[in-house]
């Protein structure tokens, strides 16, 4: 087995389950490695090693981690170890490593870090390759191109043999994408331009008329104002040698215009960032359009343009690298940065103060700087901020890094010598401008790469000078957030500093306006305890603002008026608080004021003769705090300062003896603060001194006891005196202690009780540490044996029974030995010394049982111990006195028995040492900390006032030298440099005077005299302001006495101008003294001084209203003078010669003053938006000047074309203008010169003219919009559209600009409308016909939206238009829509839309950057072989996401193509069509415009297939759209109330109404109303029905008629009728409903309680609103009434809440008026036979039918309804329009129905149906109805009418007089006939009726007259209960054979009918049971009675009980 073999054992093995092995091979491996043992197979053994090393670190606790790392960084390094990595991927190579992150050892992390640095590195630089240099690399195609182009896009003609001899320059690989994300670049190169050959001819020429001197200013014009509007901007990074010239023309000074040439690179910069937007908007962005070079004829711009350049015509060149040559988009941006920062740098260097030199003018450094801002404009949009986090791979991305860092370096040093300029000078205002607006490039730059690992210092430096700048914040404080929010995230550890002083500087400026604020609002905001925070915030200024009133008014606020406040908790913290700083201020005399004011207070509470002692007691609610007292005693007392030592002690005196004068409350109050400050009081106590005396008098016994001390404080008080430094201080106090230790049951006896015995013992001690060794640490035997040792000394002692003390056992016999006690004690003394035993000895209570046994030692009669072992327990107790201090603290016998061993033992000196230390050290506990001395060792610390004043035995450390209560001097802090102490002078100065008040000269604020501000100060504040710099420059421009002083004024107003738009200032530039400007503005030029002057006003105009909004009427002078009265300035445009001798130079500038009057005119047209009040007959007069000077332009003068092109833009925007309103004239001329223009620039198929081809089709657009709106008559205008100006609209439809291609599509469909125009425009599209036309369009998936939703809007115009062939139309537009897939593209569209399908738009360079960084070596091979040639990617490689206006406009196409009657809509539906256009309609993810757009047309095409059936079935599934849909439905706000808005509300309702009819929808909707919020649906409606807009009334009204009607369609699973629905809505609240405004008897304003009163309230308005209006009879003839009337007829139908509610508001009379006036009105008509013929069609007789409808619907199950309109006699209007109600078939349904409904249950109705008017009467009209139509039912004819006269005649028949007419009538016999012949529902309301006749005697003796007898039984069995009819029955032998036949054969019913007439006939009659036995009816009763019993019937049970009751009458004699 050789090597290798073995190495691939050992690489399995590492992966072995058991861990032995694997470590053991791993070992291996390494050594044999190192042994230089190589792998057999070098890919396959390293991948194989690399992967076993990732899964070492698998398992759960990774053993060799360092070693394993180690072998696996070796591995990568090697050759095939970084060829495995990348194959593997370096980032998920990275990522694997970062999964074990976590299981790496400390030791390994090294090891770790490397290896992933290792790897890192791999990723950025290959090994072996050239870093300056990188490899070329050619691809075949980039990443977005793979499917679409081929290798020759962009190398063609390498031929094989030689790529093939260079393998080790050229490769396939794929290429670097610089357009990742990762990457940061946003974009590198601008889409290339195809240019025709005639268009790249002029940028030839322009490029070559620059060279000249003399043509440089036309060139630079025609750039500006043509060629930058025709052409794309691109073109000059395209071909980059025009922005070179440019750039080196500027910065050498050629051609002596800078300014001319620095307009042009702000043009072309402004441009491409306008470009940017157009290529990542969504509607424009398409692919490059192919335009065909056609042969342009004549070029006179290309003629003019070669007489500049005084060439002959070039020729054009076929450059194949000329793609190499672009210029990226950030590296131009960058390089011209650099170039206009070092011509800025250079103006800015000054010779000498008195003869300053400068490059620029102020007009071209305002240019300078303009150009900066576009350019970092453009920047930031091509590069991102994660550009500065990415690996900068190539030399391109090193490139833009590189020169960013440049340009922000020198930016920062050109910021630092502006700053200078000014600041030495500060009469260059225009130097301070130009500051501040490079602080804005700077920050914004800054804020672009504070991700960068440094950026440059400069330019920080520069921003930190400038955030101290207090005209920053003052005048643009948004400019000044961004540079401290900049700064303040910026990483560098150099600017920690600055951030943490201009936090205090922000501190002091809070603190400036807070003292403030407190000092001159004193009634504001002294009353509230917010004061104590202004007071906190102010405190700082009390260095600056030396004014002891202020302090004196903080102090009395604090300290006498703060009692008055309700103050909680923390405001009683933040006062004490601001008395600490006070109290511990760094400046003396505020210390001094504040101490005396306290000691004064306190003195007037304690001592002043106060009648309320109480209220004067709360003052001291201030000083009862522990760390004011601290502060007293620890600094205040000791005070270096005489005045604050005394008020101090003064304080402090007063409180001891405040005692006997305080009440109870509050001295117990006050002591709780004093007890824990008393170990600081005590070592003041003097035998000489006021409060030394105080306190030792408060230390007595009965004092103390006064006082509330207990006695262990005053022991322990005693204790401190013994350490302070007076002698006689320390007798008193041993004295006193020897006293207190008078106790004969301890040692010593009373007569060695002696003071001085105390005194001399202590006086001998020498300060040494404690008994304790740091050094040694015990063992664990020694701890061991110590708690063996505390078991020992437990013994006999046993705690007490509060179980708190040890004592001893007194009842038993000691079984420990005193001896044995003293020894081990001994042995713990020793131990307690190592300081590791003390945890073991507190653990085991060891202080306890020491103090125990020290206690028995001392005690005369305990024996346990010996007094020697007091010793030994002070030395332990020693040895953790202080660790355990406080624990000691709390045994308040301590320190007597430690006293008592000094007196037992004076004369042993370590005793004697040892127990001072303990008394000390706890007399001291609350203060005593720990800190370490500078060998390292634990020292005790107290503050400095106990160390200075006490002798103590032990070394100590003092702290709180200084108060910790005193803060740092930030002002003094702040004033050590000169920019921070300018600053702060200003801020200070503004704070005490407003901003306002300090520019015009306020005197300066008290302050200390190196902050009293100075007229420098002042000068740099008044130039930071621009209102203040504005008005200084039109005082001089009024002044001006020559054009040079009127242009510097204008220059400085222009530089301010720029500025205002960041400053709250720009609202007050409106009330500046505009009006100098009017003289300038009206004086017309008479010389070319003058024309330039104007032109420069104007530009200056121009710059103002592009800076300044709006608002406040900052432009309202311009528009004065523009479109004003005056029309002086506009005059001058009919001029072309204002002055004599005027030579062609000064006719091209009266040309440029022209191009200016109309761009201030386009401006203050667009102005006019934000007014109310303009005349639009001055706008249209305004139109007809503009309309002259286009006449007069020649289109072929080369000068005129920017002239053009303003003016045509002019126009444009004036007819947009919402107060345009041309009359007809105006009209008709506009278009047609709009159209003249249109075809003279729109001769070629290149750029040129595409600027004014726009404006023209928008122009002509918007004219054809107003004559569509106004309906003018296609003949009165179509003149002006010729074949020529069709074919150029058509033509700009095809052209290469997105825009103008929408543009023109539109301006087509708007021609489209009009027939007369359809020849022209078949001619002149380039298709077959207009639909194949547009749906190619429409279809081009790679065009842009806006294009395609032109197309849409065209089609839609197609599929709309009428004509004689409409079949042939609608078979060509489906034949197309299917040709090219019509239904597909817009399917694919809407789930784009709705998925919200984002596509990166992110735009790729058309040469891969691989072919760039190699330009050199390919123009090397280019020269040799001639067949190199680069064709950059011309198309844009992103997919667009379709827009809102795509979606809407192809929803509107739908909607038209669905009403043909050959649309394929089930085909549509099946395909989902109609549900994805669902999902459109409830969109709302986008503005509210587009929302509301979206929807509406969507709901429109889905309105218009809806009666489909399919279609609704396919929308009632989508459930989730539906209930989307219903929560779109809300009400309207205020700033909704828009066309837009209103319309897609509109087409919702319409949406939702026409789903209703379908039951799945209906049970939908009705569901989720239930469930879910139904309040904005309902109020949605109600908005709708009180709104004046009809369609959005209309919707509302179709909606709710189909909601009420989906209510009653509801069924069960069991097929009966749901009225939960009805219900629900019955009893819905009212929205608006409130118990306060109810008003119960009131019939008009009583408000609705319920939802359905407020529906009913609003239709009844509307019907009252219509009825008022006039003519109601014609009504029907408006779709709305008949709307009107179904919704409210089905809202009352459903609603008996409704129906009450209308009769209270009244709606029977109002309905009945209505019926009088359509009465009256068909009396007017004549008679009925007149207008029989035009029935169906008469509008009155339609009205009439609607209100019958009403007023059946008013009165269903309605009694008050029905009686109000009986007792307003409606059937005497029913009785004379009964002749017009029998015209037509629905009318004589409608008056049946209402005939009904009127007399069911009513018995007002009943008479008013009897009523007779001209001897007719209702009911005897019902009766002659029901006789005809009896007569007539033969016919096949509808059985409704019959069937309801009947009921009316069942309804009336109760009513006697009717019951008369009826009987008289021959209805009965008609109807006996008609039942006759036939059967079914007439025979069923025939036995009804003879039912309810035979309920009465007439009318039974009728029905039983009736011949032959058909009578039902029933009838005769009410018949029979007549007495006066008994006779006929007995002697009707017919009568009783029926009832015997019914007995014998019929069924139940006829069985309980006969038996009931049969009782009734015998019941009490005996003569009558005779005559029915002979009749054989007992027998037929006893058969039937026998048939019943074997029936099943669930009726017979009760039949059988009749018939047997009947049968026992029968048998009764």
């Amino acid at each position: 087995m050789n090597s290798a073999e073995y190495l691939s054992r050992y690489i399995k093995k590492l992966g072995h389950p058991l861990r032995e092995i694997r470590e053991r091979s791993l070992q291996l491996l390494i050594a044999k490695l190192r042994l230089g043992w190589e792998i057999e197979d070098e890919l396959s053994g390293t991948r194989e090693l690399l992967e076993a090393l990732l899964s070492w670190f698998h398992v759960q606790n990774p053993t060799l981690q360092r070693e394993a790392l180690q072998l696996l960084l070796n591995t990568s390094k090697t050759k095939a170890g970084n060829y495995i990595v990348k194959e593997y991927g370096v980032k998920r190579f990275l990522s694997k490593l970062d999964a074990l992150k976590h299981k790496i050892d400390q030791d390994a992390r090294g090891t770790y870090q490397e290896l992933i640095e290792s790897i890192q590195f791999l990723n950025t630089v290959e090994e072996g390759s050239n870093v300056d240099v990188p490899r070329l690399t050619i691809p075949s195609v980039t990443s977005s191109e793979s499917d679409r182009d081929s290798n020759q896009d962009y190398l063609t003609g390498l031929r094989n043999d030689y790529q093939s001899s260079r393998d080790g320059s050229i490769s396939n690989e794929d290429p670097v994408n610089v357009s990742k994300e990762h990457d940061g670049i946003r974009l590198l190169l601008f889409p290339w331009v195809q240019l025709t050959s005639s268009d790249s001819k002029t940028v030839m020429l322009v490029e070559d008329a620059l060279k000249l001197v003399k043509s440089t200013r036309r060139c630079c014009r025609f750039i500006c104002d043509v060629f930058l509007r025709d052409f794309p901007p691109e073109i000059f990074l395209n071909r980059p040698s025009i922005v070179q010239n440019l750039l080196l023309m500027a910065d050498t000074g050629q051609g002596g215009r800078p300014n001319e040439v620095l307009l042009v690179l702000l043009s072309i910069t402004r441009a491409l960032n306008k470009r940017i937007f157009e290529l990542s908007s969504v509607d424009l962005v398409n692919d490059a359009y192919k335009i065909t070079d056609s042969k342009e004829i004549d070029d006179a711009m290309n003629a003019e343009l070669q007489e500049l350049a005084g060439s002959s015509s070039p020729e054009l060149q076929d450059d194949t690298l000329a793609a190499l040559r672009q210029w990226p988009a950030p590296l131009y941006a960058l390089e011209t940065t650099h170039t206009v920062l070092t011509i800025m740098a250079r103006s800015v260097v000054l010779v000498d103060p008195d003869n300053k030199s400068e490059v620029l003018d102020v007009k071209t450094l305002n240019t300078c700087l303009s150009l900066v801002e576009s350019l970092i404009q453009l920047l930031l949009e091509c590069v991102t901020e994660s550009f500065w986090i990415a690996d900068h791979t190539s030399k391109t991305h090193r490139d833009i890094a590189h020169k960013s860092c440049m340009v922000m370096r020198l930016l920062g040093d050109l910021l630092t010598k502006y700053k200078k300029s000014y600041t030495n000078y500060p009469e260059l205002s225009h130097h301070r401008v130009a500051w501040f607006r490079l602080v804005r490039c700077a920050e914004k730059l800054l804020r672009w790469a504070r991700r960068s690992a440094l950026p440059p210092s400069s330019l920080m430096v520069a921003l930190q000078a400038a955030q101290l700048d207090p005209a920053l914040e003052l005048f643009y404080p948004s400019l000044s957030e961004d540079i401290s929010e900049v700064l303040l995230n910026m990483k560098i550890p150099t600017s920690n500093e600055f951030k943490t002083k201009y936090q205090e500087f922000t501190r002091l400026i809070e603190a400036m306006d807070a003292a403030v604020k407190f000092m001159k609002n004193k009634n504001s905001c002294r009353s509230s305890k917010q004061v104590l925070k202004i007071i906190k915030k102010s405190l700082p200024v009390l260095e600056i603002h030396l004014n002891e009133n202020y302090l004196d008014e903080v102090a009395n606020t604090l300290l006498r008026k703060a009692r008055y406040m309700d103050l909680s908790n923390e405001d009683w913290t933040l006062a004490r608080s601001i008395a600490l700083s006070l109290m511990a201020h760094n400046v003396n005399w505020v210390s001094i004021k504040f101490y005396n004011q306290m000691a004064g207070m306190v003195k007037s509470v304690l001592v002043d003769e106060d009648i309320n002692q109480i209220d004067s007691e709360k003052c001291l609610t201030l000083l009862g705090d522990v760390s004011i007292l601290t502060e007293i005693c620890c600094h205040g007392m000791s005070s270096n300062i005489k005045e604050v030592e005394t008020s101090a002690t003064d304080i402090m005196l007063y409180l001891l003896r405040g005692r006997m004068v305080l009440s109870e409350s509050c001295w117990w109050r006050l002591l709780a603060s004093l007890l824990p400050m008393l170990p600081l009081l005590h070592v003041y106590a003097e035998h000489d001194t006021e409060i030394g005396q105080a306190i030792c008098k408060s230390l007595e016994p009965e004092i103390s006891e006064c006082m509330g001390v207990s006695a262990a404080e005053n022991t322990m008080g005693l204790v401190r005196l013994l350490f302070v430094q007076c002698v006689a201080v320390r007798m008193e106090a041993a004295h006193q202690l020897c006293r207190l230790l008078d106790d004969h049951r301890y040692l010593p006896p009373r007569e060695s009780l002696r003071n001085d015995v105390l005194l001399n013992a202590m006086r001998r001690i020498k300060p040494q540490s404690f008994n304790v060794d740091y050094s040694s640490s015990p063992s664990k035997a020694h701890q061991t044996g110590l708690s063996q040792i505390l078991d020992v000394l437990k013994q006999d002692i046993v705690l007490d029974e509060n179980g708190k003390e040890y004592v001893t056992r007194s009842s038993v016999r000691p079984s420990l030995e005193p001896s044995l006690r003293r020894s081990s004690l001994q042995q713990l003394s020793v131990l307690m010394r190592q300081q590791g035993a003390h945890d073991v000895f507190l653990r085991c209570d060891g202080i306890q049982l020491i103090v125990a046994i020290l206690r028995m030692s001392l005690m005369v009669d305990d024996y346990l111990a010996f007094p020697e072992c007091a010793i030994s327990c002070v030395s332990i107790l020693n040895s953790v006195c202080f660790a355990s201090r406080h624990t000691l603290a709390k045994i308040h016998h301590l320190p007597a028995l430690l006293i008592r061993v000094i007196l037992v033992f004076p004369a042993d000196d370590s005793a004697v040492l040892m127990s001072a230390q303990i008394l000390a050290i706890i007399a001291w506990s609350g203060f005593a900390l720990q800190e370490l001395d500078a060998n390292r060792c634990q020292v005790p610390a107290l503050p400095l006032s106990v160390v200075d004043r006490t002798i103590l035995p032990f070394n100590v450390n003092s702290y709180w030298s200084i108060s910790p209560n005193a803060e740092h001097s930030i002002v003094e802090w702040l004033l050590s440099e000169d920019d921070w102490r300018a600053s702060v002078r200003i801020r200070w100065w503004c704070a005490w005077e407003s901003p306002s008040r300090v520019l015009k000269g306020a005197p300066p604020p008290p302050a200390p005299l190196a902050l009293r501000p100075t007229a420098d100060d002042l000068t740099l504040l008044q130039t930071g302001s621009p209102v203040h710099e504005a008005t200084k420059a039109l005082l001089a421009l009024e002044n001006a006495t020559s054009h040079k002083q009127v242009n510097k004024a204008l220059n400085i107003l222009e530089s301010y101008t720029h500025l205002a738009k960041w400053s709250p200032e720009c609202t007050d530039f409106g009330a500046l003294p505009w009006q100098h400007m009017r003289r300038f503005l009206c004086a017309p030029p008479a010389s070319p001084r003058d024309t330039a002057l104007l032109i420069a006003l104007l530009q200056f105009i121009v710059a103002y209203m592009d800076n300044l909004p709006s608002e406040a009427g900052a432009h309202s002078w311009i528009k004065s003078c523009f479109l004003g009265k005056d029309t002086s300035i506009i005059a001058l445009l009919s001029r072309d010669r204002l002055f004599p001798q005027q030579t062609t130079q000064d006719n091209i500038e009266i040309t440029q003053l022209h191009i200016h009057i109309i761009k201030v005119l386009l401006r203050c047209i667009v102005l006019l938006e934000s007014y109310d009040d303009f005349d639009s007959c001055r706008l249209e007069s305004l139109v007809k000047i503009l309309l002259a000077c286009l006449e007069k332009i020649d289109l072929r003068n080369f000068h005129m074309l920017g002239y053009l092109n303003e003016l045509m833009r002019c126009i444009r925007y004036a007819l947009y203008s919402r107060y345009c309103k041309l009359s007809e004239h105006t009209l008709d001329s506009c278009l047609a010169l709009v159209t003249r223009t249109l075809s003279g620039c729109c001769a070629g198929s290149g750029c040129k003219g595409q600027a004014c081809r726009l404006d023209a089709v928008l122009s002509l657009l918007a004219m054809l919009r107003q004559i569509h709106e106004e309906g003018i008559p296609p003949q009165r205008w179509s003149e002006a559209w010729s074949g020529d100006a069709v074919r150029c609209v058509v033509a700009c439809a095809g052209s290469a600009r997105a825009s103008l291609r929408a543009a023109a599509l539109r301006v087509i469909a708007q021609l489209a409308r009009y027939t007369q125009l359809s020849p022209q425009l078949l001619q002149a599209i380039p298709s077959e016909s207009m639909a194949q036309y547009t749906v190619s369009i429409i279809s081009n998936e790679r065009e842009a939206n806006a294009v395609r939703a032109a197309a849409a809007t065209l089609l839609t115009v197609v599929a709309s238009r009428p004509s004689h062939y409409t079949d042939v139309l609608e078979s060509e537009i489906l034949l197309q829509l299917q040709e090219y897939n019509f239904l597909e593209t817009c399917i694919e569209i809407f789930v784009e839309f709705c998925n919200e399908t984002k596509y990166q738009n992110r735009i790729e360079p058309n040469v891969p950057m691989s072919l760039l960084e190699r330009r050199s070596e390919l123009e090397v091979r280019a020269e040799k072989c001639a067949d190199v040639r680069i064709l950059p990617s011309t198309s844009a490689q992103v997919r667009r996401a379709p827009t809102a206006s795509l979606v809407a406009a192809l929803a509107d196409v739908l909607h038209n193509v669905a009403a043909f009657k050959q649309c394929p809509v089930q085909a549509w539906n099946e395909q989902g069509l109609y549900r994805l256009l669902f999902r459109c309609a409830s969109w709302s993810r986008s503005s509210p415009l587009e929302n509301n757009r979206v929807r509406a047309a969507s709901c429109c095409a889905l309105v218009a297939a809806a009666p489909y059936k399919c279609v609704r079935a396919s929308l009632a599934a989508t459930k989730d759209c539906l209930h989307n849909l219903m929560m779109t439905l809300t009400p309207l706000d205020d700033d909704e109330l828009n066309c837009d808005a209103l319309a897609a509300r509109t087409q919702a309702l319409l949406l939702l109404g026409s789903l209703l009819p379908d039951r799945s929808t209906g049970d939908s909707v009705w569901t989720q109303l239930r469930t879910g919020p139904s309040a904005p649906f309902f109020s949605l409606l109600l908005q709708c029905l009180e709104s004046d807009v009809t369609d959005f009334q209309d919707a509302a009204l179709f909606c709710l008629t189909q909601l009420s009607q989906s209510a009653v369609n509801r069924k069960r699973p069991d097929k009966t009728q749901d009225e939960s629905c009805i219900q629900l809505f019955d009893n819905m609240k009212a929205l608006r409903f409130d118990n306060r405004d109810l008003s119960a008897g009131d019939a008009k304003d009583c408000q609705p309680e319920y939802l359905v009163e407020e529906l009913c309230r609003a239709l009844m308005q509307i019907y009252q609103n219509m009825a008022m209006q006039g003519n109601v009879h014609e009504s029907s003839q408006d779709e709305r009434w008949c709307r009107l009337c179904s919704c409210l007829a089905s809202l009352l139908s459903v609603s008996a809440r409704g129906r009450r509610y209308s009769v209270h508001r009244q709606l029977p009379r109002t309905l009945l008026a209505t019926l009088q006036t359509v009465r009256d009105r068909l009396s007017m008509l004549g008679q009925p036979v007149e207008v029989i013929r035009n029935a169906n069609n008469n509008p009155t007789l339609r009205t009439l039918y609607w209100l019958l409808t009403l007023i059946s619907c008013l009165m269903t199950d309605c009694l008050p309804a029905k009686e109000s309109l009986a007792e307003d006699n409606i059937a005497l209007s029913l009785n004379r329009l009964w002749p017009w109600c029998m015209m037509t078939e629905p009318l004589r349904e409608a008056v049946v129905h209402l005939l009904l409904t009127f007399t069911n249950n009513c018995p007002k109705a009943w008479s008013a149906m009897c009523l007779c008017v001209a001897g007719r009467s209702l009911l005897l009209e019902c009766c002659s109805l029901l006789s005809r139509e009896a007569a007539a039912a033969s016919r096949a004819r509808p059985e409704l009418a019959l069937l309801a006269c009947v009921r009316v005649l069942r309804h009336t028949v109760d009513h006697h007089h009717c019951r008369a007419v009826i009987l008289k009538s021959e209805a009965l016999p008609s109807l006996h006939k008609m039942r006759l012949a036939r059967s079914g529902a007439v025979s069923r309301q025939w036995g009804v009726l003879c039912c309810a006749l035979a309920r009465h005697a007439d009318g039974a003796a009728a029905v039983l007259a009736l011949r032959p007898r058909a009578a039902p039984l029933a009838a005769v069995a009410h018949a029979a209960c007549h007495p006066e009819l008994r006779p006929k029955f007995l002697n009707d032998p017919e009568l009783l054979e029926m009832l015997t036949g019914s007995l014998l054969t019929g069924d139940t019913a006829d069985i309980v009918s006969a038996a009931r007439a049969v009782w009734a006939l015998a019941a009490n009659n005996h003569k009558a049971k005779l005559l029915l036995r002979s009749a054989r009816v007992p027998l037929a009763v006893h058969s039937a009675q026998q048939r019943l019993q074997r029936s099943t019937d669930p009726a017979a049970p009760r039949a059988l009980q009749l018939i047997a009751y009947t049968r026992s009458v029968l048998q009764t004699t």
